[in-house]
């Protein structure tokens, strides 16, 4: 048995980088098909749990990188096994994150992470050569950590805004200062060594995200858009909305809706906003044209209404607008303060006789 586990544990020591990179792919994946089904309140608890392994692991990896040769065979297991268990968990909690910024989100939101996740992909590769990969590890323990207390405090505060973002933002400065304290207390002479690349890259980090967050790039997780579309008729009965709307089209054909709009009459935009219990928001919807003179979209009016969570389906919402343009229309179902939930894309043609419609209940 000894000789087996001495083995194994030589193989994995020979073969841990691409080890390491499949258990970095294993959880990225792996979360990215189950974390869209779990309740938000889950996922939370998934995020601290890979938070937790990742944090002892880097410090593990901090503590034993020079115990691969080791006669010792528990300090020899250790160095093996700590850097292996920082990848799985890196790869789980990105893959977390990649979910909720990509399925509840635009892509002209989504793409400033998806780009850091792919520069991440290289990197983490890239700079495991190298001994800066300390640099590298602790830095994206701080963009884990980060991300997660921008999606973390909000759900203990129960509420979104500027003055929450800056409390996630300190939680995040607090909790990895400590993180430092550790480094520095357990190897002091390599925490020196790479103490002001570290940082730099989370100073780095730190202005990027905030800047993200003031032009409105990062979405207002844990908001998720659960439904939406255009109506011609709206009306509030006991537990919902009765609508008529045009037929669906077939999920394959991806061409923008057509709403043909009779004018002098009314279009209602839907939208249901799914937020965890005893969460409370102000959701905006921006009806915006698309002005072919100035090649941009110019807003046209915006209706705001407060929501609440716990409703699974989504808290229901709608606004509604008359006499409606030719031409290419959205509307953007925003926060207070600008962050998009989500869009619902429609191109109006005017016409004079009212379209086939059909019945839904919302």
């Amino acid at each position: 048995m000894t000789s087996v586990f001495s083995n194994v544990l030589a193989w994995a020591a020979k073969n841990e980088r691409p080890l390491g990179a499949a258990l970095f792919a294993f959880g990225f994946f792996t979360d990215f098909f189950t974390f869209g089904v779990l309740p938000i309140e889950l996922v939370n608890y998934f995020f601290i749990g890979y938070l937790a392994l990742a944090t002892v692991s880097c410090l593990g990896s901090h503590i034993f990188i020079h115990y691969h040769d080791s006669t010792s065979w528990w300090k020899k297991t250790l160095s093996v096994l700590f850097p292996l268990g920082a990848q799985y968990a890196f790869g789980g909690l990105l893959s977390g994150f990649v979910v909720f910024y990509t399925a509840h989100s635009v892509v002209t939101v989504s793409w400033p992470f998806l780009t850091v996740l792919a520069l991440v992909f290289v990197g983490n590769e890239y700079f495991r050569m190298y001994k800066q990969y300390l640099v590298f590890q602790t830095t994206l323990l701080f963009f884990s950590l980060y991300a997660y207390t921008i999606f973390g405090v909000p759900l203990i505060l129960g509420s979104l805004g500027p003055l929450v973002f800056a409390w996630s933002t300190l939680a995040a400065v607090v909790l990895f200062a400590l993180f430092l304290l550790a480094l520095r207390l357990l190897n002091t002479a390599r925490y020196k060594e790479s103490r002001m690349r570290i940082l730099q890259a989370c100073a780095a980090i730190l202005i990027a995200v905030s800047g993200s967050y003031m032009f409105g790039v990062i979405p207002p997780i844990p908001l998720v858009m659960k439904d939406a579309g255009m109506y011609h008729s709206l009306s509030k009965i006991s537990g919902g909305y009765r609508v008529e709307g045009e037929a669906s089209r077939e999920w394959w054909d991806l061409r923008t809706p057509v709403v043909h709009h009779v004018p002098n009459t009314y279009v209602y935009a839907y939208s249901a906003i799914a937020a965890p219990v005893k969460f409370g928001s102000t959701v905006v919807h921006r009806w915006e044209r698309y002005d072919t003179k100035e090649n941009d979209w110019i807003t046209v009016s915006k209706v705001a209404f407060p929501i609440t969570g716990g409703r699974s389906q989504g808290y229901r919402g709608y606004s509604e607008r008359n006499s409606l343009p030719e031409g290419k229309w959205r509307v953007s179902v925003e926060t207070a303060n600008g962050q998009v939930i989500g869009r619902i894309r429609f191109d109006v043609e005017n016409t004079t006789t009212k379209p086939t419609l059909q019945e839904f209940t919302l």
